[in-house]
């Protein structure tokens, strides 16, 4: 029936085409038209379909199909159920009732994929199959089922999928109305940071959050999870008192404040942050708390991440004999695939350097080396432990010459890169320490200057800017 062209004259005093008069009519009459009468207008228009042809598909006079696109009458319920027929949107919503119901139900989806119930929301996705069919009356709609079918494609994994679902072009985009904008930033953001590319990742988040924040109207149910996404890449990047910030809103927002994976991660992310910014009694208690949280979920990998963090902690606070101990705790709950096994031996060899154990040391970074080499990120970062050791070793000799400049022309640029800025600040501590002990001042004012950019970046960046 969608097919089907006819060429009729509309019967009106003017002999005028249909097309124009019913153009003149939907412009001028659009106030008095309704909703329904303008969705089956525009599906009528786009698929060719004369009001005659529509009427006997409807089983009514012609003139029935002409009042309602004038805003006389209303199309009935058995009207509906014919035009949806004819237009193959039998699923899909016409009526106000009916849009807010299946926005409703689209929300439903998301919950089952916030959810993890992800065969549930697989069904949805097959009642959906046919919604391109209502973009021409309604856009909006077809929009945001896209955004949720995008949230399922990546619970799934299928990130090109859903990269080529968010390939919207830019006029597009700005022609959304704010509810699709927000998930579309969100969306594009939440890609961004899972393909690493944080940067680009906190633009977009934080434009849905001024989005939120600026539009009374727009109320956006959350469980926290979008906090969390900032608050992770503001982490990432580490900016870590806009972390803590967003850190505390995804843990006001999550409805279940008791024990929960998702608590359980947040305060993690609170706690490296707070020891990031110094804040070592406020990481404390909470890692204490995260412990406790642990043995309840009974979660080895939160357990390992919760003793690393003890770790840094102790790290950062010099205690460094504690730090190791917790270093070794961690790496005793995990295997050599697990994510914090190269961080937590990182950091272990960098604090028994620190306690001057220099040859236990350099046994430890031969053994992790032989065993890293195949991964590009922490085979530069064992290297640059290597002459950072070597350096440390022997602070007053002029040999270091290979092991500095390894440091500045590699490591350092590597740790930038990575977003490591911690990690950049403590090689430039140490060749500011080595230029000093050597006499080269001007190197030494040099390494001091690149810690106070740093510094200004993580720690001066009120605004939030990358």
């Amino acid at each position: 029936m969608v097919n089907q062209v006819e060429n009729e004259k509309h019967v009106a005093s003017s002999g005028e085409s249909e097309a124009t008069t019913m153009n003149t009519i939907f412009q001028g009459n659009k106030a008095l038209m309704s909703s329904v009468s303008r969705k089956v207008y525009l599906l009528r228009k786009h698929h060719g379909i004369s009001q005659e042809a529509l009427a006997e598909y409807m089983k009514v006079n012609k003139n029935r199909v002409i009042r309602a696109e004038r805003g006389e009458e209303e199309y009935n319920e058995e009207h509906r159920a014919a035009i949806k027929e004819c237009f193959r949107i039998v699923e899909f919503p016409l009526t106000d009732w009916e849009c807010y119901t299946f926005r409703e139900r689209l929300y439903y989806w998301r919950d089952l994929i916030r959810a993890k119930r992800i065969d549930e929301a697989r069904e949805i996705h097959k009642e959906m199959k046919n919604i391109n069919n209502l973009e021409i009356c309604d856009p909006e709609m077809v929009m945001l089922c896209r955004m949720m079918e995008v949230k399922l494609l990546m619970a799934e994994g299928d990130i090109a999928s859903a990269t080529d679902k968010l390939n919207i072009p830019q006029e597009r985009v700005d022609e959304m109305n704010d509810e699709n904008r927000f998930h579309y930033w969100y969306n594009k953001g939440a890609l961004y940071a899972y393909q690493g590319s944080y940067e680009k990742a906190l633009e977009l988040l934080l434009k849905a959050d001024k989005l939120i924040r600026d539009n009374e109207v727009l109320i956006y149910d959350d469980d926290g999870a979008f906090y969390y996404n900032i608050a992770m890449c503001y982490t990432c990047v580490e900016i870590p008192h806009h972390a803590i910030s967003y850190w505390q809103r995804a843990r006001q927002e999550y409805p279940n404040k008791r024990t929960t994976k998702f608590i359980l991660r947040v305060d993690q992310g609170l706690a490296l942050n707070y020891i990031k910014m110094n804040q070592l009694e406020d990481a404390d208690k909470l890692l204490n708390k995260c412990l406790i949280m642990t043995e309840s979920i009974k979660g080895e990998n939160f357990l390992s991440h919760t003793l690393f963090c003890f770790g840094y902690m102790h790290k950062k606070a010099e205690n460094w004999d504690t730090a190791i101990k917790y270093f070794d705790k961690s790496l005793s709950c995990i295997t050599k695939d697990s994510i914090d096994y190269y961080p937590s031996v990182y950091h272990k060899i960098q604090c028994i350097i620190h306690t001057r154990a220099f040859t236990k040391a350099r046994k430890l970074l031969e053994q992790v080396k032989d065993i890293c080499k195949a991964d590009e990120v922490w085979a530069v970062c064992f290297e640059a432990l290597g002459h950072y050791l070597k350096i440390s070793s022997n602070m007053t000799s002029y040999k270091h010459d290979e092991a500095v400049e390894y440091i500045e022309n590699v490591a350092i640029p590597h740790f930038i890169k990575m977003h490591d800025y911690i990690n950049a600040v403590e090689y430039y501590s140490l060749l500011e320490k080595y230029y000093e002990r050597v006499k080269n001042i001007k190197k030494s004012l040099l390494m001091a200057k690149a810690i106070l950019n740093i510094y200004t970046r993580c720690y001066v960046n009120l605004e939030g800017e990358i």
